[in-house]
C-alpha cells in the first residue's frame, strides 16, 4: 500500500515537474494550474475553451487537496485522501480534451513515467 501511495505521489511530482512547475510553497494553487494548463495547451495544442477546462480541473484537485489537508490534519488519512484527489485528474482531463487529445496526453504520461 506505502509503495503504492509513494509512487502515485512520485507520479504526480514528475508530471508537475515535466511540465516545468517547481514544489515551492510561494507558488499559489492558481499559478500552477495556469502553468499547467499553458503547458498542455502548447503540447497538445489545445484550443483556449479547452484551456480553461483543464485549467478548472486542476484547481479543483487544488481545491480537493486543500479540502483534505485541512479535515484530515495529522491523520493517518490524509495520504490517502490526497491521492484519491489526484486519481480523479485523468478522468477529468477526459471530460475537457477530445479524444484524440486525451490520448496524445496519456500516450506522453506514460513515457514520462517509464522515464522514471
Amino acid at each position: 500500500m506505502k509503495s503504492k501511495i509513494f509512487l502515485s505521489l512520485s507520479l504526480s511530482l514528475a508530471l508537475l515537474s515535466s511540465f516545468g512547475i517547481s514544489a515551492q510553497s510561494s507558488t499559489t494553487a492558481e499559478q500552477i494550474a495556469e502553468r499547467i494548463a499553458q503547458k498542455m495547451k502548447d503540447s497538445l495544442n489545445l484550443t483556449s475553451q479547452q484551456k480553461t477546462g483543464v485549467y478548472n480541473v486542476n484547481m479543483y484537485i487544488a481545491n480537493q487537496k486543500a479540502l483534505a489537508r485541512q479535515q484530515y490534519v495529522g491523520s493517518d488519512s490524509l495520504t490517502r485522501f490526497i491521492q484519491q484527489a489526484e486519481g480523479k485528474r485523468d478522468s477529468l482531463y477526459r471530460t475537457v480534451i477530445p479524444d484524440s487529445l486525451y490520448q496524445i496526453y496519456r500516450q506522453k504520461k506514460r513515457t514520462l513515467i517509464s522515464a522514471n
